[in-house]
């Protein structure tokens, strides 16, 4: 990773992509199927943690990680569609979940029911909860590692502020606690570097009614650097002004700009995007 920014004051109606788009983007990676028997070891009852992050969680080469609340899930996707328009790859941490879930539903029918049980035994679902969760956030963190910037989407329903603590902020999501403190501790990179080779482009990845529910709450992690969703949305819609044909390209020096920005240091950027 290469950075990582909190944009401050994230709402709904300033990004242009409507309700079939947005549902367009949601659908993909539907062809990955959780096939429980292909993890198990022993054909028994040993998972294989390695394959079921690989085959469900594959790696990515990313350039932007969007951390959000679950809540802010459609306008996520709007602001990775508003990336992906600039030419640029983009993770939204919502597209993982539904697989964690439908392996959890399948591991927990398979295990965690007792012979002459009707329902799940509690400590078994604890475990097998405990465990596909280790290997979502192992997955997790594995893409913060691959993309070159990740953003965090302060919105009011990922962050609440409680006045009788001292203003502090607070986080209601592990989720996005976890990725965040992760995000503070990841190894720094160098940004992608494009490797032209005659026509090829290459790139250099220098890597009904409910009961109550307990509600956990973490401080919110430092990030390094932030700005405000309007003036995110102001450099989204800048006119680029890149004359390179490729489109990944223009989006990887359209990034550049947002990085002056924030003020980035320009000994950080000194080093061309493109290396002939």
């Amino acid at each position: 990773m290469f950075i990582d920014l909190r944009v401050i004051d994230f709402r709904s109606g300033l990004l242009r992509w409507n309700a079939d788009q947005v549902k367009s983007y949601s659908r993909r990676g539907n062809e990955i199927l959780v096939k429980l028997e292909e993890y198990l070891l022993d054909k028994e009852k040993i998972l294989d943690a390695s394959l079921i992050e690989r085959s469900i969680f594959p790696t990515q080469d990313v350039d932007v990680f969007i951390s959000h609340s679950h809540k802010d899930r459609d306008e996520a996707i709007k602001l990775a569609l508003s990336f992906e328009s600039r030419g640029l790859r983009v993770f939204v941490d919502s597209c993982v979940w539904g697989y964690a879930d439908e392996l959890l539903k399948a591991i927990d029918n398979k295990f965690c029911i007792p012979t002459g049980w009707k329902n799940y035994s509690y400590p078994l679902r604890n475990r097998t909860t405990a465990n596909v969760y280790m290997i979502l956030n192992s997955a997790l963190h594995g893409m913060i590692d691959n993309a070159e910037l990740l953003i965090f989407l302060d919105s009011e329903n990922s962050v609440r502020v409680e006045d009788y603590v001292n203003d502090d902020e607070y986080l209601s999501s592990p989720w996005i606690f976890s990725e965040l403190m992760f995000a503070g501790r990841v190894r720094r990179k160098p940004r992608r570097k494009i490797v032209r080779a005659e026509e090829s482009i290459s790139f250099d990845s220098v890597t009904a009614s409910k009961k109550a529910e307990a509600e956990f709450v973490y401080s919110v992690p430092k990030l390094s650097y932030s700005i405000e969703f309007d003036h995110l949305v102001a450099w989204l819609r800048e006119d680029g002004s890149s004359k390179s044909p490729v489109k990944s390209v223009r989006g990887l020096l359209h990034l550049d700009r947002l990085y002056r920005r924030l003020d980035v240091p320009a000994a950080l950027l000194d080093d061309p995007r493109v290396e002939l």
